[in-house]
């Protein structure tokens, strides 16, 4: 291995141990590759001494003095890393801040806008289907997006907490709001795979810090209140799974498809991709009532509803209870129903990552 191939490869394993969500070593290389799209070599030896949490520009310089490298440009290569997405930085009066980036939801997301090529687009699904999957689903870990039902098919006997209620999650929020671009979506266009589902780009809802970041650095559009309900709402028309960050006061709410999704494709990599997945409610079929039309299964992104006999069946080691085949369910077969044992979210994010870097310590 050159001096510099090992450079790359101490980033590589540095970004795996700081985040809950780490960054795997691919035996293909791809995540080499990856890291020298968005960092020089210069760059990769300051990334080195980045943490995963906020820091201010002061504090960095002074362990990069430690470490023995130039400080000169210090601020000018963060300031170039945060505009590529490859780290975090965010100015707080006038005062900069600098973090590191996981993966996802992280670099890959900071894309969105960018000069997305072919090359990083086929080398990012290469990344993600291949290798990065199994880190992002691991068992008995909580994941860091979770799914909601759509709202039309809960009804008033499912006693629904406030956290599984898409429209509860808005409101609760002062904001600031923001609506981004879906980075999947963009990578797929690129990639010739446009989405089948939905038209529409801007289907990223970010809350609070997150949106306030990505508005400073120009990646997101400020909307109001109403008018992320309104995106939300779309959503569920066009038959879109809502999947939040998995805490009570998430920072993200995504609109995805089975068709571009990478989380929901990465899932269908596993025989059980039910399992992964923190949602409290599954479908259940009557099948006296099944007219067998086949709706079910083509609003199925997980590819749980099949027809055995002109009679739709629900495969729940697939089906995450979102809800889109209750609704266009015109013989009413189709009900949403709850598990016994209710699954409550984490508080926060920061919750939310100490669980999940609890898990990850425990089974290194």
């Amino acid at each position: 291995m050159s001096s510099e191939d090992n450079i790359y490869r101490k980033l590589q394993q540095h970004l795996d141990k700081i985040f809950p969500v780490g960054f795997p070593e691919a035996s293909s290389g791809v995540d080499i590759r990856l890291l020298q799209q968005f960092f020089t070599l210069e760059d990769a030896k300051i990334a080195l001494h980045l943490s995963n949490k906020l820091e201010p520009l002061d504090q960095i310089r002074n362990r990069i003095i430690d470490a023995g490298l130039s400080d000169a440009n210090l601020e000018e290569i963060l300031d170039k890393l945060t505009q590529k997405g490859a780290i975090l930085g965010f100015k707080k009066g006038e005062i900069k801040f600098y973090s590191g980036a996981t993966w996802a939801v992280g670099i890959s997301e900071n894309q969105v806008d960018k000069d997305i090529t072919k090359e990083f687009a086929e080398d990012a699904r290469e990344y993600d289907f291949n290798f990065y999957f199994k880190e992002w689903y691991k068992p008995d870990t909580p994941s860091q997006m979770r799914t909601i039902p759509i709202e039309k098919s809960l009804t008033p006997e499912h006693h629904v907490a406030t956290y599984d209620t898409i429209w509860q999650l808005i409101e609760d929020c002062e904001g600031p709001f923001a609506v981004l671009n879906c980075g999947c979506r963009q990578m797929r266009d690129i990639t010739n795979h446009s989405c089948t589902r939905w038209d529409i780009r801007e289907t990223c809802i970010m809350l609070r810090g997150t949106a306030k970041m990505d508005i400073a650095n120009g990646i997101g559009r400020q909307i109001t209140k109403e008018e992320a309900l309104e995106i939300l709402q779309r959503g569920e028309e066009e038959g879109m799974i809502l999947q939040p960050e998995n805490s009570q006061s998430p920072n993200y709410i995504c609109c995805c498809c089975g068709c571009c999704c990478r989380i929901l494709g990465m899932a269908k990599q596993f025989s059980r991709p039910a399992d992964f997945f923190q949602s409290n409610y599954y479908v259940e079929v009557n099948p006296e009532l099944c007219e067998g039309c086949g709706t079910c299964v083509t609003r199925c992104h997980l590819d749980a509803r099949t027809l055995i006999d002109n009679v739709s069946t629900v495969n729940l080691d697939h089906c995450i209870g979102c809800g889109n085949c209750v609704v266009t369910c015109e013989a009413k077969a189709t009900i949403l129903k709850k598990h016994e044992k209710e699954f409550v979210p984490p508080e926060n994010t920061r919750d939310l990552y100490k669980q999940i870097m609890l898990k990850k310590n425990e089974q290194n």
